[in-house]
């Protein structure tokens, strides 16, 4: 009898212990979405797939191109938030993204070998903008 009574604490030791952890890393994910989209972002990192980094200000609007040996993006920035409006590419799972504009934050275009991220605004090292080819604005 004693040792039904001990597995039966056990059991219910365990269950517990399951609740309450599974209860943190909850917690942990709400708080992650909760304090991650007030951290202030101000710049668009764009890496190619030949190796360039390029920076756009998300104060600044216009549409760029990002053109290499994999094919071509169309980039937009406008109203502190980017997305690819356009590509080449045969799914165009980038463009489905739509816009981004929380620190942390990603647009994938896995053909292309390209990706933007949205970087946190303190210690930013912003390249101009310019340095890509306007197509619009």
């Amino acid at each position: 009898m004693a040792s039904a009574k001990s597995a039966a604490a056990n059991s219910r030791l365990s269950l517990i212990i399951v609740i309450a952890v599974v209860a943190v890393v909850a917690a942990s994910v709400v708080a992650v979405m909760v304090f991650g989209a007030q951290t202030a972002a101000d710049t668009a990192v764009v890496h190619a797939s030949d190796g360039s980094v390029r920076e756009l200000p998300l104060d600044q609007t216009g549409t760029f191109s990002v053109t290499t040996e994999k094919g071509t993006n169309e980039i937009e920035v406008k109203d502190g938030q980017v997305r690819v409006v356009e590509a080449d590419c045969p799914n165009h799972d980038c463009v489905e993204q739509g816009w981004i504009s929380r620190a942390g934050q990603q647009i994938v275009c896995l053909p292309h070998e390209l990706w933007i991220e949205i970087v946190p605004a303190e210690g930013s090292d912003a390249q101009d903008a310019a340095t890509f080819d306007t197509v619009g604005s």
